[in-house]
C-alpha cells in the first residue's frame, strides 16, 4: 500500500514538473508569437480545432515549447532516477548503487517544500501571463456584469434599411494585419519610410476615415483583435466575446466544438445582402474552417466559400501544394479575377469578399515577386502586399461591372508581429494608440459628412460598408457600429474609448442569451 502511494506521488510530482515546464515555455512562445493579443483570443482558440493552422506555427510550438519542456524533464528524471550503474554512480559515489542519486540531490525536501516551490512557480507564471495578456483582468471581467451591449445594440431586423432601386455590387478586400502605422510619419504612420505607398495613395484618392487629418484608421475594440473576431466586428458590428459551455443550448457538435450555430442571434452584412437577393461569395487562401469562419459565413448569408481545400478539389492547385497557410496571395488575386468575372456574368448583384494571408505574422510570407529592398523581411512583404492590392484595384476599375460596384479595403486587425512593432506595443484597451486598422472606400455613390477627426472602431465598418452601397439606414446605427458617412456619433465618440472598452470587457448576459445562444 505504502509503495503504491509512493509511486503515485512520484508520478504526480513528475507530471507537475512537466506541466510547469510546458506552461513556462508556452508562455515564452506565445509572447514571442502573439505579443499583442489579449487573453480572450487564447481562450477562444483553445476551444478551436487545430485544422487549418499554419504548419509553421505548429512546428514552431513543438520546437520552442514542447521539445524544451520534454528535454528538461528528461534531464530531471535522469538526475533523480537514472540506474546506479551509470557513469554518474561510478564517479560521484564510487559505485554505490543505492546512494549515488542523492549525491546530486543532497537532501530530501519535505512535501510542503515542493508545494511551496510549485505554488511560487505557478504564481510567477500567472504574473507573467497577466503582464503579457491580461489574464487577471480577464478573470475579473468574467465576474463583473454590464448592460452596455444591451442598451446600445441595434439589431438590423428592428430598423428600416432601404436599398437603391439599382443595387450595387460590393467587393470587400480584408487584408491580413493591415494597419496605417506601416506608413511613414508624414502620412500618419510610425516609420521614417512608407512601406505601403500604394495603399496610402488609394486612401488619399478615395474615402478613408481617420482620427486626424492624416491617414489613421480604426481602433480595435476588445474581443475584436484576431481574424475571425475582426471579421465578426466588421460584418456584424459585434465583438466575439469568449465562449463558455451553456448546457441549456445543448450544442456540442459543430466546427466550433461546442455550439450548433455561430452567433445565431446576430444579424450580419451577409444576412442583409442575402435577403436582398445578393450572391455572397468568400475567397481565401487558407482552410476557411479555421476559427469557425466557415460556420459564421455560411450561417450568416449563405456565402459560397472557395478556399485552399476547394482549390485542391477543383484542381486549381496541385494536391500536394501548400505554402504558408495554404496558397499565397499571388494566386489569390488571380483566382479572384476569375471568380469576379463569373459573378458579374450572373443575374444577381454580388457581394464578393476575400481575405489575404501573406502579411500574417511572424514576418509574413516572401513570395516570388516580393522586393528585397529593405533589411527587414516584414517590410518587404508589406511593400509587396501594397503593390498587389493596388494592381488588383486597377484591374477592377477596367472591368464593365466597376461602374456599379463599391470596393472596400480594410485590415482585419493590427499585426501581432511582436518583433516588428516591439517599441510600439499595441494596447487594445488604449484608444490613443498610434496603431490603427487601415480602411478605404472606393467608388461609393455617397460622400461622408465628416471623413477626418473621427473616433471609431472596426465595429463601425459594418454599417459604413452597407452605406457605401447607397443604402439608407434608419438611425445610421447597426450592431454596436455607426455609419461613418453620417453625422451620427459613434459609441467611442459618445463614451470615449476607455469607458466603452471597460464595459465591453465585462460579462454581458444580454450578449450571451440573445446573440450567442438565444
Amino acid at each position: 500500500m505504502k509503495k503504491g502511494i509512493k509511486i503515485i506521488g512520484k508520478v504526480l510530482f513528475q507530471i507537475s514538473v512537466f506541466l510547469c515546464l510546458l506552461l513556462s515555455f508556452s508562455l515564452l512562445w506565445a509572447k514571442n508569437n502573439y505579443g499583442n493579443i489579449g487573453f480572450e483570443e487564447i481562450v477562444f482558440h483553445l476551444n478551436m480545432p487545430l485544422e487549418g493552422t499554419s504548419e509553421e506555427f505548429v512546428q514552431s510550438y513543438i520546437k520552442t515549447a514542447l521539445c524544451p519542456a520534454v528535454f528538461l524533464l528528461f534531464l530531471e528524471l535522469s538526475a533523480m532516477y537514472f540506474p546506479a550503474k551509470s557513469m554518474y554512480s561510478l564517479v560521484i559515489n564510487g559505485g554505490n548503487k543505492k546512494e549515488w542519486r542523492w549525491k546530486l540531490w543532497p537532501f530530501r525536501p519535505p512535501v510542503f517544500f515542493w508545494a511551496l516551490f510549485f505554488a511560487a512557480w505557478l504564481g510567477g507564471l500567472v504574473y507573467s501571463a497577466d503582464e503579457c495578456f491580461g489574464i487577471i483582468t480577464y478573470a475579473r471581467n468574467q465576474i463583473e456584469q454590464s448592460n452596455f451591449i444591451k442598451e446600445e445594440y441595434v439589431d438590423a431586423k428592428d430598423v428600416k434599411i432601404k436599398f437603391p432601386e439599382k443595387k450595387r455590387n460590393l467587393i470587400c478586400i480584408y487584408m491580413e494585419s493591415a494597419e496605417t502605422s506601416s506608413q511613414d510619419k508624414a502620412n500618419g504612420g510610425v516609420f521614417d519610410e512608407n512601406y505601403i505607398p500604394e495603399m496610402t495613395q488609394l486612401a488619399k484618392e478615395n474615402v478613408s476615415f481617420s482620427h486626424s487629418k492624416l491617414l489613421e484608421g480604426a481602433v480595435v475594440a476588445p474581443a475584436c483583435g484576431w481574424t475571425i473576431a475582426a471579421l465578426v466586428a466588421e460584418t456584424a458590428g459585434l465583438p466575439l466575446k469568449l465562449f463558455e459551455y451553456n448546457a441549456a443550448s445543448g450544442g456540442t457538435d459543430n466546427s466550433m466544438g461546442k455550439y450548433e450555430a455561430f452567433m445565431p442571434g446576430a444579424t450580419s452584412l451577409g444576412d442583409i445582402l442575402e435577403k436582398e437577393g445578393y450572391h455572397n461569395y468568400f475567397l481565401a487562401g487558407s482552410k476557411f474552417k479555421f476559427g469557425g469562419r466557415t460556420s459564421y459565413f455560411t450561417q450568416h448569408g449563405n456565402y459560397e466559400i472557395w478556399d485552399y481545400v476547394r482549390a485542391k478539389e477543383e484542381g486549381a492547385i496541385p494536391q500536394d501544394y501548400r505554402v504558408w497557410w495554404g496558397f499565397e496571395d499571388i494566386k489569390l488575386y488571380d483566382f479572384a479575377k476569375e471568380k469576379l468575372l463569373s459573378l458579374a456574368s450572373g443575374d444577381k448583384p454580388f457581394n464578393f469578399s476575400m481575405l489575404t494571408v501573406d502579411t500574417h505574422h511572424q514576418d509574413g510570407y516572401v513570395c516570388e515577386r516580393c522586393p528585397d529592398k529593405y533589411d527587414v523581411q516584414y517590410s518587404n512583404v508589406w511593400a509587396c502586399a501594397s503593390a498587389q492590392v493596388n494592381e488588383f484595384v486597377e484591374w477592377i476599375k477596367q472591368q464593365d461591372f466597376y461602374e456599379n460596384t463599391t470596393v472596400v479595403i480594410v485590415g482585419d486587425h493590427c499585426s501581432m508581429d511582436s518583433d516588428y512593432y516591439a517599441e510600439l506595443s499595441y494596447d487594445k484597451h488604449n484608444g490613443e494608440t498610434v496603431r490603427k486598422v487601415y480602411n478605404t472606400f472606393i467608388n461609393s455613390p455617397i460622400q461622408p459628412i465628416r471623413e477626418k477627426g473621427r473616433s471609431f472602431t472596426t465595429m463601425d465598418i459594418f454599417p459604413t460598408t452597407l452605406a457605401s452601397l447607397g443604402v439608407e439606414i434608419e438611425g445610421d446605427r447597426l450592431g454596436l457600429g455607426t455609419n461613418l458617412f453620417s453625422e451620427e456619433q459613434t459609441l467611442s465618440e459618445k463614451y470615449g474609448y476607455e469607458k466603452m472598452f471597460e464595459e465591453l470587457n465585462k460579462k454581458s448576459v444580454f450578449y450571451d442569451n440573445e446573440i450567442l445562444y438565444p
